[in-house]
């Protein structure tokens, strides 16, 4: 048995309003690419709390929550916390343009075939989906969040301990 962490109680989960996963299936090893191209597989991270974001550019949910993603890295600098922001469908030089332009200094990701979403059964955006340090979607939620709020701070925090 693999220590957990301290994997946040259902009730703070959809308080924060995610859905709960409870499917028992293995999360699929999805691919997506770095801003520069290099491949990266969702297994690269493993052993680590995650926060896989499906967005776009051209999506005002998305947009909206992209400076408390930022906020969310800042006070959670934690080795055990990785945030994979995976932009769908859009190419890499449009992408670089707008996280220049809004000022986005965390790593973004890439899946232009929209496979890496289409393979989790992502339907709208933005979709953010936890991870727990096994491989193992805990939780899912779909539109913009409030990612530096006290509340999520404290549980990531608490789960990445």
């Amino acid at each position: 048995c693999s220590d957990k962490g301290n994997i946040p109680e259902n009730s703070q989960l959809t308080a924060l309003g995610f859905r709960l996963i409870h499917d028992g299936k293995e999360f699929p090893d999805i691919t997506f690419t770095d801003i520069n191209g290099d491949i990266k597989k969702l297994s690269d991270y493993r052993g680590n709390v995650l926060l896989l974001n499906f967005w776009a550019t051209w999506c005002p949910p998305c947009r909206a929550e992209m400076p408390s993603m930022g906020k969310l890295t800042d006070k959670l600098n934690s080795g055990d916390f990785v945030m994979l922001p995976v932009n769908v469908k859009e190419p890499g030089d449009m992408v670089k343009t707008f996280t220049a332009e809004f000022g986005i200094d965390f790593p973004v990701y890439l899946d232009i075939n929209a496979e890496a979403a289409m393979a989790v059964g992502v339907t709208a955006l933005p979709t953010s989906i936890l991870i727990d340090r096994d491989g193992n979607a805990v939780a899912a939620a779909t539109g913009a969040l409030e990612w530096d709020s006290d509340e999520m701070v404290s549980m990531l925090r608490n789960w990445t301990r």
